[in-house]
């Protein structure tokens, strides 16, 4: 008698050119097609995330009222944190800053 296996997961239909380069992709990685297919999802998630505060920072950002009571309240508590840092160099070099600042707009305008 033999031990029938039970599967770790459930199947999902995709076209033969995408199962064809998550094998590749797999052997290439030497991971199993299924953990490609988490940290896509997983990728996925995380960049659904980031666009949807882009896009929520740009609707506030269109109101001027909102956005002025908004960077308000950020300076309350700018001003709270105290966390003694003010006289200390800062964590980027200024071009650092600048290519963070650079990215961060070519995401926000996609």
């Amino acid at each position: 008698m033999s031990a029938m296996r039970k599967p770790s997961g459930v199947p999902v239909k995709v076209s033969l050119a995408n199962h064809t380069k998550l094998q590749e992709w797999a052997n290439a990685d030497e991971r199993p097609t299924g953990d490609i297919v988490n940290e896509l999802i997983e990728r996925h998630e995380r960049e659904r995330f980031w666009n949807q505060a882009y896009d929520q920072l740009a609707r506030l950002k269109a109101d001027p009222v909102a956005w002025q009571d908004y960077m308000e309240e950020i300076a309350g508590f700018d001003a709270l944190a105290g966390d003694g840092l003010e006289d200390e160099d800062p964590y980027y070099t200024p071009e650092e800053e600048r290519e963070i600042l650079a990215n961060a707009g070519r995401a926000a305008n996609g």
